[in-house]
């Protein structure tokens, strides 16, 4: 696995990310002057980040929807939908609707026409928020609520602008965030939070309003037909393939040695890659060579394996994952209900 968004060398990939400082910065004072922003008629919550991929960003949308969803409210969820066929929700709305399939999801790369064509019909009419999914960089759509993540495993200060780093824009950005979050927080040690606390206080103004740490409530288990869920201890010892294309696979295989588990092998997909009739010989071939006891993926890999999963003989192990807070995440929901509370109806 690599820690680098490129294998282009560092004497190519420093002068290209200086070119794209410049366009991100023109781009960026367009929007601090209103050019081009939208204001909906629904209050709307932002989750994005500082990095391309693998903050956390699908299960800090989960646990908003469940909150807005359990204080009576009628979320959907908008984004852009990222190397999915036209019409087709992609991998993480798949992974979106099978959780929530009575929330609204629009993922289009114009999510503007999007969300104003969803607010027009019956469904639309019975939505009252917005939750954008990697919206930090979507500034057409004005926001209520604008929450950023950071990895805490790989932070923004220690990190470089595209492509020679993973930032999509400079850590000035994170002025204009209302509110942080350090994610992957069970991935470090207390004096590295206690140092990335005071960090974003002085980037920001303001400390963390959480952290979040990446829990396995359980494991799914796919095996000849049958599903059946399993406690995270399921994986001590057992010798796993990992099959991901997510931002930050390193992170996913650092969680998988945490819980006892051992990869043996890793086919590691580009960020929401599909899984091809090439990459599906490749891992049935290091099943056969390896003989592990699972293919360990992502729900949103799964999603895409579709009439592929009978295929593979061993069973495929999908952690079910939750964020868990170490504090009290009450803060980060006040901040969602606040700006709910605050929206002029």
């Amino acid at each position: 696995m690599t820690d680098r968004p490129t294998r282009l060398p560092g004497l190519l990939t420093r002068p290209m990310s200086w070119v794209y400082a410049i366009g991100a910065a023109h781009q960026a004072r367009g929007f601090d002057a209103g050019r081009g922003v939208v204001r909906l008629d629904r209050p709307v919550i932002s989750v994005g980040n500082l990095s391309a991929g693998g903050t956390g960003k699908s299960p800090m949308v989960h646990h908003l929807v469940r909150t807005l969803l359990e204080h009576g409210h009628s979320p959907a969820i908008a984004m852009r939908g990222y190397k999915a066929a036209p019409g087709a929700l992609g991998d993480e709305g798949t992974e979106h609707r099978q959780l929530f399939p009575g929330v609204p999801i629009v993922a289009q790369p114009d999510r503007v026409a999007a969300l104003q064509k969803l607010l027009a019909t019956g469904e639309g009419r019975r939505v009252d928020c917005i939750v954008l999914d990697d919206g930090f960089q979507h500034r057409r759509i004005a926001r209520d609520l604008d929450l950023v993540l950071i990895d805490a495993s790989r932070p923004p200060d220690r990190d470089a602008l595209l492509p020679h780093g993973f930032l999509r824009e400079p850590i000035s950005a994170l002025a204009r965030a209302d509110a942080c979050v350090l994610m992957h927080t069970e991935l470090v040690d207390e004096l590295e939070l206690q140092r990335l606390d005071r960090w974003v206080q002085s980037a920001t103004g303001e400390a963390p309003i959480a952290h979040a740490r990446h829990d396995w409530a359980a494991i799914d288990l796919y095996e000849q037909g049958q599903t059946r869920a399993e406690p995270a201890s399921w994986i001590e010892a057992k010798r796993v393939i990992l099959v991901c294309g997510i931002g930050n696979p390193v992170a996913l295989e650092r969680s998988i040695r945490q819980h006892g588990g051992e990869p043996v092998s890793s086919l590691v997909l580009g960020d929401h890659q599909a899984i091809t009739a090439h990459r599906f010989r490749a891992l049935l071939e290091r099943i056969d060579q390896f003989q592990p006891d699972a293919v360990l993926m992502t729900r949103k890999d799964w999603v895409k394996l579709g009439d592929l999963g009978p295929r593979i003989l061993c069973p495929i192990a999908v952690p079910r994952l939750e964020l868990g807070f170490g504090g009290s995440s009450e803060p980060l929901e006040a901040a969602v209900l606040a700006a709910m509370a605050d929206w002029a109806w």
